[in-house]
């Protein structure tokens, strides 16, 4: 941007805070429960929000946060965090969000990689309540933080209008095409990579998602989705700043189906598993067929839903097509800010993931790799130059997964190039890096991950022969042949401890599910395995295609936070 040009309103989350708060200053922004034993939620303004996010900016600008300074965000969803998130961008600060779900050993590898300038974090207090903390990147770890929440009780009083005009003029020196977040993704391969989003990445895809989807201020959008994520990031909360509904948090997991009840949404974003299960749960109580139950199961006000991270099951598409409840699918990735495509009632056929969003566009190789180019694409990978150029050429970034777009312009996704496996939960997870874990036992000699679109991950197993053998005769197991040792209770047992030792320090999604024990190896003869013994999934995949439906019809697959979703 050229030294005194003014920057577009648009250009900007930080843009389109200040100019919501000054459209809709008295109204009710967003609903919160100040703890999961509270039953009633609690209403903030936009001016009780713009003082709030006044405030933070003014004391991490004391402390000595500075533009392109990077702040890791160590925090779970709640109103605490989307101040945090609007006064960083405010001051030009890179946001690095961690969120709690995952392992402690990704934490420490973001931390390593961002090394931030500064970390916000969450300490136990008297009473058990929690105070933010901030903590100097240059300072040991040991060494206490401050307390934000104390320096912020210190701050003068200011009016409305001079916290307005205040922020109003941090948002004009902005330049949109700046970095103002560093999300990490798991990438095709290796560790987690930062994806630099700019200012104009995520703007652009909120106001494009309100363009499309026709948000009513009148709306209410129910949030349950990590926000250290983009999906939720941007489809909830910049979606709710950019057009000026309302925005209510989910007290946790375990109570969105109650949070529906209290607070009755009028649109909710999710992945397929939540959708899944509030079917599933219907099914099981006898009321699916029951003309309205699914949408009273949502909170009786409900008029869209969207899904994004994996694909819908067909049984789930039908059954909102006969309660008529709308419930849209669409693709992105974190690179694109995230959202690509979409669907919406004028444009949805089920199975396709929609068309582009105005300004986005898309387009297949010869070898079918989905490439899309616009406002939304990322401004490259943090200190991975190598990475960036292999994944971007010319504007077009390949986002490494396969399809074909249909003559009325609707994309439709037929494969993964690259090896990630994408629960129906929505998590991401790299199947190699949880094989090398898990086959480092003694006990194991091959084994594959499996779990694309479904609720958990499996295994399939390979033991080593000496070391199964071995165990036996310590143990004096009467088994009399291979298939009897292999389905032999403590056999099984043996390896459920394995994979419970191998995945330890692992997240919850990255846990195994149910597993199967194979009397026989993966070779090249069989042609699972390449000539450099290199396993071959797709091939491993087909051979035991049986096999692996039969596990999941077993009562190990379990999703144990998703299990409170039950109507």
């Amino acid at each position: 941007m050229e030294t005194g040009q003014r920057p577009d309103l648009h250009d900007s989350i930080a843009g389109l805070f200040v100019e919501r708060v000054e459209a809709s200053l008295g109204e009710v922004a967003l609903w919160t429960r100040p703890s999961t034993e509270d039953a009633h939620f609690q209403a903030t303004t936009w001016e009780e929000l713009l003082r709030e996010v006044w405030h933070s900016v003014v004391v991490l600008e004391q402390v000595g946060v500075r533009p392109t300074n990077r702040v890791a965000h160590y925090a779970e969803n709640s109103q605490n965090w989307i101040v945090v998130d609007l006064a960083l961008h405010l001051l030009g600060a890179w946001h690095v969000p961690i969120g709690l779900h995952g392992s402690q050993e990704l934490q420490d590898a973001i931390h390593n990689h961002c090394q931030p300038d500064f970390s916000i974090y969450a300490e136990e207090h008297q009473h058990n309540s929690q105070r933010w903390m901030i903590h100097s990147g240059d300072t040991s770890q040991e060494a206490p933080g401050l307390a934000l929440d104390d320096l912020i009780a210190q701050i003068p009083a200011a009016s409305t209008n001079d916290m307005l005009a205040n922020l109003r003029q941090r948002w004009q020196q902005l330049d949109p095409d700046s970095v103002c977040s560093l999300v990490y993704t798991s990438g095709t391969t290796g560790g987690p990579k930062g994806v630099m989003i700019t200012h104009r990445n995520l703007a652009s895809n909120a106001m494009a998602l309100v363009k499309t989807y026709e948000e009513k201020p009148a709306d209410r959008r129910l949030s349950f989705l990590p926000f250290s994520h983009l999906f939720a990031r941007t489809c909830d909360v910049y979606t709710w700043i950019a057009r000026g509904s309302q925005l209510a948090l989910a007290a946790s997991r375990e109570t969105i189906l109650a949070d529906c009840q209290a607070i009755q949404p009028t649109l909710i974003n999710g992945v397929p598993y939540f959708y899944q299960k509030v079917v599933e749960g219907l099914q099981r109580n006898g009321k699916l067929q029951s003309p309205g139950s699914l949408k009273s199961a949502l909170g009786g006000a409900i008029r869209m839903c969207t899904s994004g991270g994996a694909p819908l099951p067909q049984f789930v598409i039908e059954a909102f097509e006969r309660q008529r409840i709308l419930l849209c699918e669409g693709y992105g990735l974190t690179e694109t800010s995230p959202v690509i495509t979409v669907s919406t009632e004028e444009a949805n056929r089920p199975g396709s993931v929609g068309k582009p969003l105005p300004g986005v566009e898309i387009r297949t190789t010869q070898a079918g790799e989905i490439e899309t180019r616009g406002p939304h694409v990322m401004a490259g990978y943090y200190q991975d130059d190598e990475a960036t150029r292999q994944i971007m050429d010319d504007g077009w970034l390949r986002t490494g997964d396969l399809g074909l777009i249909d003559h009325d312009g609707f994309l439709w996704i037929t494969g993964r190039k690259k090896e990630i496996l994408v629960l129906s939960t929505g998590r991401n997870v790299s199947p190699g890096a949880l094989e090398v874990a898990i086959s480092s036992h003694p006990l194991v000699a091959q084994v594959v991950v499996c779990g694309e679109g479904r609720k958990c991950l499996s295994a399939l197993m390979v033991p080593d022969p000496d070391e199964l053998r071995r165990r036996i005769q310590e143990s004096k197991l009467w088994v009399f042949s291979k298939q009897q040792a292999l389905r032999h209770p403590t056999v099984r047992q043996w390896f459920r401890e394995a994979l419970e030792c191998q995945l330890a320090n692992r997240a919850d999604y990255e846990q195994v599910g149910p597993f199967t024990i194979l009397g026989q190896s993966f070779t090249p003869d069989s042609g699972e395995m390449t000539a450099k013994l290199s396993l071959r999934r797709d091939a491993i995949l087909k051979n035991y295609h049986d096999t692996i439906e039969q596990m999941y019809r077993g009562k190990e697959v379990s999703s144990s936070w998703w299990r409170s979703l039950m109507p």
